[in-house]
């Protein structure tokens, strides 16, 4: 099986590009296994669609599906689109949530985030260690919490609230400290659900804590968010777009 790599970010996934492969949640973690694999932390399916230029499908690196990843539509955004004779400046991109317009411009991959609730949220006592806490789903359930985040136990901490009885359905848990000074920027760390760990990025994470942000502080237009894979940004204005860096990083062939 030929498969491609990508890295958006540091949130690395393997790109796979054949309609009849239905891998196994066995297989997928396997591929995915950074040690006896090919590494990652989730695996994308290609696929064509009848409703948009494409279909994509993500599985998380302990083989369940995801509904959305925005790290992953872009990096299969710039897999599909170095696939086509013909650019566009924008493809519409099919996912179980429904239909994102990703643009393509400068090298630059930014997705308008339209998949946007906020859910009410009753907090567990242990929520009033951090300052803030603020809970939205971005394509994907996020529990954002405000508060000294460098040297926290992300995954331990994480955990707890990934599998807290107040989210049935489990969660992703972002941890945010504001920098200092007049400008929009926060430090972020994300606890994945499906990774069961952190990842260096996270691009529905990140969105739910810009929102965040915006909610608690009134921050509006370009925030600037950096994690352990580098700078990111989200624009809130009349939509939500959430960018960041990708790269290819190989492509090789899997024997299952």
């Amino acid at each position: 099986m030929i498969f491609s790599k990508y890295s958006a970010n540091g949130n690395d996934f393997i790109i796979v590009k054949d309609p009849e492969r239905d891998l196994s949640a066995f297989i997928i973690e396997k591929m995915c296994d950074r040690h006896f694999g090919i590494g990652a932390d989730g695996v994308l399916y290609l696929l064509k669609s009848d409703k948009a230029d494409a279909r994509m499908r993500i599985f998380n690196s302990d083989g369940g599906e995801a509904e959305m990843c925005a790290n992953g539509l872009r990096a299969m955004v710039h897999y599909w689109d170095s696939l086509q004779n013909v650019k566009k400046p924008s493809y519409k991109i099919e996912t179980m949530n429904g239909i994102y317009e990703v643009f393509c411009t400068n090298g630059k991959v930014q997705i308008e985030m339209s998949e946007i609730s906020q859910e009410n949220l009753h907090p567990a006592p242990e929520l009033h260690l951090f300052e803030k806490s603020f809970f939205i789903n971005t394509g994907v359930p996020h529990l954002v919490l405000l508060g000294p985040n460098k040297d926290i136990a992300i995954k331990e901490i994480g955990s707890q609230y990934r599998f807290h009885k107040n989210f049935p359905k489990g969660t992703n848990v972002n941890f945010v400290e504001v920098k200092s000074g007049d400008t929009q920027e926060a430090y972020v760390r994300t606890y994945e659900r499906g990774v069961e760990d952190e990842t260096f990025s996270c691009g529905t994470g990140l969105t739910a804590t810009a929102l965040a942000l915006s909610h608690w502080f009134g921050w509006k237009g370009l925030i600037k968010l950096s994690n352990k894979g580098g700078n990111q940004e989200v624009l809130i204005g009349d939509k939500v777009l959430y960018s960041g860096e990708i790269t290819f990083c190989f492509q090789g062939e899997y024997t299952l």
